[in-house]
């Protein structure tokens, strides 16, 4: 009998690749378990808590919410955290999980709540020395080297301890068993002891956590079941700006998002992305256009830059970066058939500027006109904000949230907005905007004449 150490999965003959989780060379061979000639049988047991109905339950009031006082976290986890919340926070090495542990943990310490940090990576002095070089100092804060999941436990019973950050859970061993650490079982197991406790303790609890090579979160979705929260940095490492997205979450909405800037100090909220996403765009540029984007409900403004040059290939080229590269050949189609642009010749080269990735249909309307700018040699005016999705025959569809994308468009000085017809009954009434004209569009042809 023979049992691979990574997952579990158990096989008659030895196997160089698990058929389960498709490890090598995990298979290893144990002796035979009898099986038990008795059937597994479940009793009857009194619940603890009786069932209720909301009318009975009058005594649940609100979640009191635990603001850290970053106001990007606060925003990211839904205005603010809750004792007893377990939260997933993952990303690609280096890209800043254990630095902004640290601003956490120190906020959250600052503010009365005893907090541990707890490095299964860095020994003691590296903690401290990286805790001193972002300066946090704080007396509530405590600062421990483990790896082994009983002292772990051990901290969390009796420490009295209001938040717990684990940095990172794939280094934690279980003593008892043979797995390696890091294994599907051993993380799943480590994970269900460590929430367990810490909700019967009120503690909350931060699991720091790597990607896989395939890019999921420890392995494939095995811990998102059995936290509250889970978090993930959504850019390189080499990008100024980190994107931390919310993408599920017990206590709110996971429509959030909140924009770092990596510094010497640490990671810091950006006040004003549009700003530094269209600072250096040059104006008068054929194949630029400005649109006002949503990162969960915040609106900001990026540069969309396309390039059409003739091909020489037998195929020609689709390049994209940060945009899908299958919805950029659609709209280069619907161009094509709708108003007679030949693209089927060109090499087409999209890019979204600033290091961030659209993926809301919102993007369909600028594609189209930076595509078509590029290839007619006809600047956009500098002024000028498009918005709205592109459908298949050529018309102009309505997308979430107008009114915070033209807001955004008039606080950086745009003064025109080219928007779907079906949004423009909900904003022309709109409060608060003034000195911005407003062009609704309802089919594709109509963007040809702003070009010319």
């Amino acid at each position: 009998m023979y049992k691979c150490i990574n997952c579990g999965a158990a096989s008659l003959k030895w196997v160089g690749r698990c058929p389960e989780c498709h490890s090598y060379n995990t298979m290893n061979e144990i002796a035979a378990e009898e099986e038990s000639l008795k059937a597994v049988k479940f009793r009857k047991k009194l619940p603890s808590i009786p069932p209720v109905t909301t009318l009975d339950a009058q005594n649940f009031g609100p979640l009191n919410r635990i603001a850290t006082g970053i106001k990007e976290f606060d925003v990211s986890v839904g205005s603010g955290l809750v004792a007893g919340q377990s939260i997933l926070i993952g990303g690609e090495p280096g890209i800043g999980k254990s630095t902004l542990m640290l601003q956490v943990a120190e906020k959250l310490a600052s503010a009365g709540i005893k907090t541990i940090y707890i490095s299964t990576e860095e020994s003691l002095n590296q903690i401290i020395l990286r805790a001193k070089r972002l300066k946090i100092e704080s007396k509530a804060l405590f600062f421990q080297a483990l790896n082994d999941i009983n002292e772990i436990l051990y901290s969390i019973e009796n420490g009295g301890y209001g938040f717990i950050i684990i940095d990172s859970i794939q280094r934690i061993t279980i003593p008892q068993t043979d797995s390696a650490y890091g294994s599907v079982n051993g993380l799943r197991e480590i994970a269900h002891e460590i929430t367990s406790l810490c909700l019967k303790k009120n503690c909350g609890a931060f699991l720091v956590c790597h990607v896989n090579k395939e890019g999921g979160l420890a392995g494939p979705k095995t811990l998102e079941h059995i936290v509250d929260t889970v978090l993930y940095f959504d850019s390189g490492k080499k990008d100024q700006y980190r994107i931390l997205r919310c993408y599920k979450n017990r206590f709110g909405s996971t429509d959030e998002a909140g924009i770092y800037e990596m510094s010497e100090n640490g990671l810091k909220g950006v006040k004003n992305p549009s700003a530094y996403f269209t600072s250096e765009r040059q104006e008068g540029s054929p194949g630029s256009v400005v649109t006002p984007c949503l990162e969960g409900t915040r609106a900001m403004l990026v540069e969309v830059q396309a390039l059409v040059v003739p091909s020489y290939m037998p195929v020609p080229k689709r390049v994209c970066l940060g945009i899908d590269g299958g919805r950029v050949s659609i709209i280069s189609a619907v161009l094509e058939k709708k108003e007679g642009i030949k693209l089927s010749s060109k090499e087409i080269y999209v890019k979204i500027f600033g290091g961030i990735s659209i993926q809301e249909p919102a993007v369909d309307l600028p594609v189209a006109l930076s595509i078509t700018s590029s290839y007619m040699e006809k600047p956009l005016p500098p002024n000028f904000t498009a918005f709205g999705e592109v459908g298949l025959t050529g018309e102009i569809r309505g997308v979430t949230n107008p009114a915070a994308r033209i807001r955004e468009a008039v606080n950086m000085g745009f003064g025109d907005v080219l928007l779907p017809l079906s949004n423009f009954n909900d904003v022309k009434s709109l409060k608060g905007v003034s000195g911005i004209n407003l062009h609704p569009v309802s089919k594709l042809k109509k963007i040809i004449e702003y070009l010319v």
